[in-house]
């Protein structure tokens, strides 16, 4: 008698198994490959535009990779690119030191530069990098260095 009892109860959970390993394994059509695209940008030196009242630099760059889609239902990252072998996602952050001289003594201070990117959907689309010192200064020149970037968009 236990035995029946056994090999019915085995048969229950076996049945219940192959039923949930099948119901759960169904085809769904609007699953699709997922897709990138890579942009570099390159902001020149001349296309930087110093914000006087917000105290930093900014260029614009248009994008019209990025489309609504995108924009709603993917993603879009930002990099800064050191060179050709070395990147660092935005916003980067680096603090630097710099003596002065104040009463006759050397007095070391320090500044954080910050770089980071905002997209901008529209007609066409738009990548602005922002260039922040927090110390609010100009560069030596008026205006940064030609800087690369790199644009991820994910959809």
């Amino acid at each position: 008698m236990k035995r029946n009892v056994f090999t019915s109860l085995f048969a229950v959970i076996l049945l219940l198994g192959v039923t949930l390993a099948m119901t759960s394994c169904s085809k769904d059509d609007k699953i699709t490959e997922t897709q990138w695209k890579v942009v570099n940008i390159s902001v020149k030196k001349a296309d930087w535009v110093w914000k006087s009242t917000d105290g930093f630099y900014q260029a614009t760059v248009n994008l019209p990779e990025l489309t609504p889609f995108i924009f709603d239902e993917g993603g879009a990252l930002g990099y800064y690119k050191f060179g050709n072998d070395s990147k660092t996602a935005l916003p980067y952050v680096k603090t630097y030191s710099y003596d002065v001289v104040e009463n006759g003594a050397t007095v070391t201070k320090y500044y954080t530069e910050t770089i980071s990117c905002d997209f901008n959907l529209g007609s066409p689309s738009t990548v602005t990098f922002t260039l922040e010192m927090s110390d609010l200064a100009f560069y030596d020149d008026g205006v940064p260095v030609d800087m690369n970037f790199q644009v991820v968009l994910i959809w």
